[in-house]
């Protein structure tokens, strides 16, 4: 932060932290709301004038300020209130700053759901007693608002508004600001929404929209803007509630995240680890000895749960909170997580604090987690490692994996690599990665589509938002609201000539260094490992403990070859090959020195790894055994020495040029489908190195279990966001054929019975 923000700071809000406590005879007066009449789901708010005798406004066991709702056909609600301060924002040399305005004070808000008459009473109590205000009537007049989201009644793995109207989410993280403060979320609001985006998450973190950090520990900002354990920054509540009025006039929804791993660790490779300036902390004068207590001491979850019940009472009536996210790559035992779930949603005889019931999840969470009832969807988060790894893959197997809860499923983070933004692969700002990952979602099951995490450093910079543009105009188009939407099972896509030749099946090995759990992998043309990886290491019988061989079951139509690129070796590695049980090669490759003990060696390079007193060479070759035409068992291993390190595998003369190399997903209700078909070399690497990438030919691709019947199907542009083009079907027995233009990058398709 820059002076002038300190300077403001601390002449303006901290002057006003000695004034939370107050030793007043208990009074209650100005309730009166600011409308007698207001739409529904309209927020109504009262600023009611308290008089209390309390230490911390943040204590509800010192104060507790509600109100009691009741609607005429007797639906009651209670709302609790909280301490509030207004401020106002400056802007000098594009930094942030906020100061205060007025005096500090209490605030109830309320949104009704129902439209008629309505009566509330406000109470409040402390220590000496309690005191309500008189009864006051207001009046909801029907309003074509939708309303909160929910999980949808109809379809349990996607969204709707209370109005039964269905919400896919389009959109990005967003957890925080640069410099600019705010005035960020001016702009990438604005640019999000215009093009149809309307869903982001926040994170409320120690650097930025946190409200309860050590007042001696806050990293890279103003460290008395905290009051400590308890003690709550209005600064940043005010923050937020700016923030969630801006996305709310542009139509997004805010998936607010409360909190983050780093609380609770030291270090880390962003030097993320804040665990030594948490207030929490023992050494802070917190309750935890270690940060692993957090979830279980008694202490701990009480303030915990105070802060929770002012994040919900502040920001709960706003009908652009999607969800609360409890924690970001946190791991939360299943108890904490139920305890908290619990208190939002209301357990026993104690009232809710989310008098909305918003919807509640959290990441990361494991399958005693996912099965909370009042965790109500699923996350996951993927980042590659700079590698052409297809995203669509990896986001089509969690989605899929997820529906075994029978709750929507997020992927709430992905990108290419989590240690650098985008723009350092797609220096071009292509978004071809971004791309993939926001159709695949939407073709794959999942409740929105996923959220790319770079959204300041490569979004926004690379005008990226015409690709929340097409997906939100395409999602818009889908009868999702007609019968419940099932992942479909599809074949792969037949070339309409069959050019009669065969190509290459090529895997990338992405296993673990581990002793592989595929004890058989089954090589299918067009899926290939079908989901497994396959070894990374192939380990000898000096790593006894970690050796597998590797055993494949392959079907070739014609006779090929299996090979493997074996990168780096360690020590030796008698690589050896066995074609049904038939010793079919072997290849001794040594990582010594040109010498009597290896006069000819195959590497392209050695070095000596002095830690291991040994040498590890680098070898980049083929090596592998031809297969005749027929079913086969294949087995690679290494039967002498130490490791080899396979970089991929190929079958050559695997896959029939008439079965299409097309990545294809989709959804469907029985009487209507979405199709989502790739050209799976059109991937980001690809783009990035102007490789030449074939346009596939015209297709078939089968459809089953569709009602039989006449159908239309829609084809859609989706990088110009367009309509490109339809054909007419056909569905029998319950198969319906679709005759595919051809396809350069993608193309999705939208199908509905006549």
């Amino acid at each position: 932060m820059q002076i002038t923000l300190l300077s403001l700071l601390v002449s303006g809000y901290l002057a006003q932290v000695p004034s939370l406590s107050h030793h007043d005879a208990l009074s209650l007066s100005s309730t009166e709301a600011n409308t007698a009449e207001i739409s529904c789901y309209g927020l109504l708010e009262l600023e009611p004038d308290v008089g209390a005798s309390y230490a911390n406004p943040f204590n509800p066991e010192e104060i507790d300020v509600h109100a009691a709702f009741s609607h005429e056909s007797g639906a009651e609600t209670r709302v609790n209130g909280f301490y509030a301060q207004s401020f106002e924002r400056h802007s000098e040399n594009e930094n942030e700053s906020i100061i205060p305005t007025g005096k500090a004070g209490w605030r109830i808000r309320f949104t009704p759901p129902l439209a008629g008459r309505w009566q509330y009473q406000v109470r409040v109590t402390d220590h000496t007693g309690s005191v309500s205000s008189p009864l006051h009537t207001f009046i909801v007049t029907s309003s074509p608002h939708p309303g909160f989201i929910r999980r949808d009644k109809n379809n349990p793995f996607l969204f709707a508004f209370d109005s039964g109207h269905p919400f896919f989410a389009v959109g990005e993280n967003m957890c925080w600001p640069g410099r600019r403060g705010t005035l960020d979320y001016d702009d990438w609001l604005s640019a999000l929404g215009t093009a149809g985006g309307n869903w982001i998450r926040i994170w409320m973190s120690p650097w930025h929209l946190g409200i309860e950090w050590n007042a001696d520990g806050q990293q890279g900002s103003d460290p008395s803007r905290f009051g400590g354990l308890g003690v709550y920054n209005l600064a940043n509540a005010w923050k937020l509630d700016y923030i969630l009025d801006v996305a709310e006039k542009q139509g997004i929804q805010v998936m607010l995240c409360m909190g983050t791993y780093g609380e609770f660790t030291t270090g880390g490779y962003f030097n993320e680890g804040l665990w030594n300036a948490n207030p929490f902390n023992k050494a802070n004068g917190g309750p935890c000895e270690k940060p692993v207590d957090f979830w279980t001491n008694e202490e701990a979850r009480k303030y915990y749960r105070n802060r929770l019940r002012y994040i919900t009472a502040r920001y709960g009536a706003y009908t652009n909170v999607f969800a609360w996210e409890f924690w970001n790559e946190a791991n939360a035992p299943s108890a904490w997580i139920a305890e908290m779930s619990g208190c939002i949603k209301g357990t026993g005889d104690a009232p809710p604090f989310d008098a909305y019931q918003h919807l509640v999840s959290t990441t990361y969470g494991k399958e005693e987690v996912w099965i909370l009832p009042d965790v109500d969807f699923t996350m996951t988060h993927y980042y590659g490692e700079g590698n052409v790894t297809s995203v669509e893959a990896i986001i089509k197997k969690d989605a899929h994996w997820h529906r075994k809860y029978g709750k929507p499923h997020l992927m709430a983070e992905f990108g290419l690599d989590w240690r650098s933004s985008d723009e350092n692969y797609d220096k071009a700002f292509r978004g071809v990665n971004l791309h993939n990952g926001l159709w695949s979602s939407l073709a794959s099951g999942n409740g929105g589509t996923a959220m790319i995490w770079y959204w300041d450093s490569y979004v926004h910079p690379g005008n990226l938002y015409g690709q929340y543009s097409s997906i939100r105009n395409f999602a818009d188009l889908v009868p999702w609201n007609e019968g419940l939407w099932e992942p479909l099972e599809l074949e792969p896509p037949q070339a309409v000539r069959d050019p009669g030749s065969y190509g290459d099946l090529t895997i990338p090995a992405n296993g673990g260094w581990e002793a592989n759990p595929v004890k058989q992998y089954t090589i299918d043309p067009v899926k290939g490992a079908d989901g497994a990886a396959l070894p990374k290491f192939l380990f000898g019988p000096w790593k006894s403990e970690l050796r597998v061989p590797l055993v494949m079951q392959v079907s070739f139509e014609q006779p090929g070859r299996f090979e493997m690129r074996i990168g780096d070796v360690s020590t030796l590695a008698q690589v050896e090959f066995f074609l049904d049980g038939v010793a079919a090669g072997t290849h001794r490759l040594s990582t010594l020195p040109k010498g009597l003990d290896n006069p000819n060696p195959e590497y392209a390079s050695t070095r000596l790894r002095p830690e291991y007193n040994s040498y590890q060479a680098t070898f980049q070759k083929w090596y592998g055994v031809d297969v005749p035409a027929g079913n086969h068992t294949l087995i690679a291993e290494v039967s002498d020495g130490d490791w080899a390190g396979v970089e991929e595998y190929a079958f050559r003369g695997y896959v029939s040029n008439r079965i299409l190399p097309v990545f294809c997903e989709g959804l469907s209700n029985g009487t209507s489908a979405l199709l989502w078909v790739l050209n799976p070399e059109h991937h980001w690497k690809n783009v990035e190195d102007n490789v030449h990438v074939a346009v596939l030919p015209e297709c078939t691709i089968r459809v089953p279990g569709m009602a039989d019947g006449n159908y239309n199907c829609r084809f859609w542009d989706t990088w110009k966001g367009e309509p490109a083009g339809q054909v007419a079907a056909t569905s029998s027995d319950g198969l319906l054929t679709i005759m595919m233009p051809e396809i350069g990058k993608d193309l999705a398709v939208l199908i509905r019975k006549e």
